[in-house]
């Protein structure tokens, strides 16, 4: 019996093609342009979490615990060798780097501004940070007494490779210490607030301008899995015995929250894009099969006469929404996931390019990947939507009687 209603479905589906057709055409570009927006927004995401791990966080940080500040923390902490010692020992952990994170004041004979310092250990950090890539003159500071300078900071001071800049920052005593630098490279990230304002010295030179001796602000950490990021600080805050030490162990969110926040709207976005979809889907398969049971009604009641039960004909509406919809949401996906195809080779250009990378160092041309949990999501709920929107007809030919159902015009 259900292989007879799903072959007699499939013929009344196809019955009217121009209905159903305009009623696919609702579904398949409903689905194929909720794959891609789906696609954009997670890769959007992910890009930016990308970036701003590879410029300036990392998966995990240890700071002290009265730092309030999570980007330039006011608060060092010594006893550096012990901390390193167990992050050596935890295997999630793929390289760490101690820095020293602090604002100041750099001048050349020509002029001053003001300055964000990123100052590391150059060989530890090139495992976490690829600033290096951005050089567009000189090198990548490799040794003491250098300083590496964004290109809108080295116009501002009108200073190039080579020359000298004196670094002047105030020190643990309270008094204002200089410290001379020679420029080493130039980089050129193109993001404004970045090239405007962060420079990178060696950690060294940073200890000795601030007269903190060995103590340090941060330990930055990048793990093999980024997926084990919640278990490994847990863990670390055991092995580090955070708590004795005046630590806290921070993840990238804690310290990059305007990045959470910008993701938080993003998906909201996303929610609101994706009910709009379905009200299309359900509306667009209501109407077809409420047409389908007007148009029919007489069909339906000689069925019933014939021995047809009100639950097989009920049966039979819901099986040709289903059928629309899944023919639909086939077409759709795959025209939805061929553009993702198609952009994640050739790279999609953004507009908004110039926007997103004023804060942080943005590509302007966004390579889509697949986001694999929202498009199966978003596949079971075109399932579920459609098969919903079968149920009002059902429910209504279930009320027909068969002998006024044949005496309709």
């Amino acid at each position: 019996m259900i292989f007879a209603v799903i072959k007699l479905a499939l013929r009344n589906v196809f019955r009217n093609r121009r209905r159903s057709g305009l009623t696919l055409a609702s579904v398949i570009i409903g689905v194929a342009a909720l794959f891609f927006i789906q696609s954009l927004i997670k890769s959007l995401q992910s890009d930016m979490v990308e970036r701003s791990l590879s410029v300036f966080n990392s998966h995990i940080q240890i700071q002290n615990k009265d730092t309030e500040d999570l980007k330039i923390p006011e608060y060092s902490f010594g006893d550096v060798a012990a901390i390193e010692e167990a992050l050596s020992r935890d295997n999630a952990v793929m390289a760490y780097s101690q820095r020293v994170l602090f604002t100041a004041l750099l001048a050349s004979a020509q002029n001053s501004v003001g300055t964000g310092v990123f100052a590391m250990e150059p060989e530890k950090e090139k495992q976490l940070t690829s600033v290096a890539q951005y050089i567009v003159e000189g090198r990548f500071l490799d040794a003491p007494k250098q300083v590496t300078i964004g290109a809108k900071v080295a116009k501002n001071l009108d200073v190039r490779v080579g020359e000298k800049l004196v670094l002047m920052a105030q020190n643990r005593q309270g008094a204002f210490e200089g410290k001379v630098l020679r420029v080493s490279g130039i980089y050129k990230t193109g993001s404004y607030t970045w090239d405007a304002s962060i420079i990178y010295m060696h950690l060294k030179d940073a200890q000795e301008l601030l007269a903190w001796g060995e103590d340090i602000n941060c330990i930055a950490v990048k793990l093999k899995d980024a997926t084990m990021i919640e278990a490994t600080q847990e863990r670390l805050a055991v092995s580090l015995e955070a708590p004795r030490r005046g630590l806290k162990i921070l993840r990238w969110s804690d310290i990059s929250s305007e990045i959470v926040h910008v993701q938080g709207f993003q998906d909201a976005v996303l929610s609101f894009m994706i009910g709009i979809v379905f009200i299309i889907v359900a509306l667009g398969i209501l109407n077809t099969m409420l047409m389908s049971l007007f148009e029919r009604i007489r069909e339906f009641g000689l069925m019933m006469a014939l021995g047809a039960k009100r639950r097989d004909v009920a049966l039979l509406l819901l099986m040709e929404s289903a059928f629309l919809g899944t023919m639909g949401l086939a077409w759709g996906a795959a025209w939805g996931l061929s553009a993702i195809v198609v952009f994640h080779f050739v790279g999609l250009p953004l507009p908004l390019g110039e926007a997103l990378s004023y804060f942080l160092p943005f590509e302007k041309v966004l390579y889509m990947r697949f986001a694999w949990k929202s498009h199966i999501v978003a596949v079971l709920l075109v399932i579920l939507v459609s098969a919903i929107a079968g149920i009002i007809p059902a429910i209504r030919v279930t009320r027909l009687r068969a002998a006024e159902a044949l005496r309709h015009v």
